[in-house]
């Protein structure tokens, strides 16, 4: 009888362990990009992309999307239709140049369009480094100066849907 215990329990704990990674690894609900973590928006004054102005923390108020975005970002092209269509429904988004040239940036705006409200041109990547940005594209809700979730990765119907909307649903945003 111990003999066909254990050579059950041999079998049976592999067995066990691959189908706990199996139900962790396809679960629909999670999304390793997602933060909710609730803290201030960083003090800042850098220069506005589209004008000679500067913008600061004051100068947005409300609730708005914040959108980590480059015109050498290739997943910032696939993620832009997406926010176009965020754009025509009325969502407020800020753009958040990350390490880019000016006029690269204003080219590729040219070109594809543009679904900003207003474009901070963070060329050194300081707000991006105070708001624990690691690469673009990202996205930050924003609410009277606090962020409330951040995705890192492209944002689309799916992402905004499970991510955005039941934030924005249940605080009344926008």
């Amino acid at each position: 009888m111990p003999k066909f215990i254990f050579r059950l329990f041999i079998i049976l704990v592999p067995i066990s362990f691959i189908l706990f990674f199996y139900m962790i690894l396809t679960e629909e609900d999670s999304y390793p990009g997602v933060d909710y973590s609730n803290f201030k928006v960083p003090e800042f004054e850098i220069q506005n992309l589209t004008q000679d102005d500067l913008i600061n923390k004051a100068s947005l108020e409300g609730s708005y999307i914040l959108n980590v975005w480059a015109s050498w970002c290739i997943t910032c092209l696939v993620e832009h239709p997406y926010l176009m269509e965020l754009h025509k429904k009325g969502i407020n988004i800020v753009g958040l140049n990350y390490k880019d040239e000016k006029i690269d940036a204003l080219n590729w705006l040219e070109k594809y369009g543009n679904p900003y409200e207003l474009i901070i041109h963070d060329l050194k990547g300081t707000l991006a480094l105070d708001l624990g940005v690691t690469g673009a594209p990202e996205t930050f809700l924003i609410e009277d100066g606090r962020v409330v979730a951040h995705y890192q990765g492209e944002v689309n119907k799916r992402i905004w849907r499970d991510v955005f909307q039941p934030i924005i649903s249940e605080r009344g945003m926008f």
